[in-house]
């Protein structure tokens, strides 16, 4: 049986990969922006719009989930909607969030729109 410190420590490390990996979903959507105006399609103004929302939106919704959110919450959360895989995390650890685990896979609602339903239809 793991300690607690073992566990705030693995905790820690699955909010950091479920974080980053979270992030990189939205930026690959402003990504695409850029490369929007790499070839001329779009203009720097619309571009810096583009990152203006992109900070206010996406990445502040991130900020805001992390921030408010519990450790074990979040890694619940990252297994249940698809940012971390089973085999990523102790199986001790899942199973005692297993509970929290389904009700983020079954419940969590993510709009069409939103990064994460990419995670849906794909695997990290």
């Amino acid at each position: 049986m793991p300690h607690a410190k073992e566990i705030r420590a693995e905790l820690r490390q699955l909010v950091d990969t479920a974080h980053d990996r979270e992030l990189g979903l939205c930026l690959c959507h402003l990504e695409r922006h850029f490369t929007e105006w790499r070839n001329g399609q779009i203009g720097a103004g619309e571009l810096s719009d583009l990152i203006r929302e992109f900070h206010d939106g996406w990445a502040r919704a991130v900020y805001k989930t992390y921030s408010v959110l519990k450790p074990d919450q979040l890694v619940a959360r990252a297994l249940g909607i698809g940012l971390l895989r089973p085999d990523e995390v102790s199986e001790g650890l899942r199973q005692t969030l297993s509970d929290a685990i389904m009700y983020f896979r079954d419940r969590y609602a993510i709009d069409e729109n939103d990064p994460l339903s990419k995670l849906r239809t794909s695997t990290i």
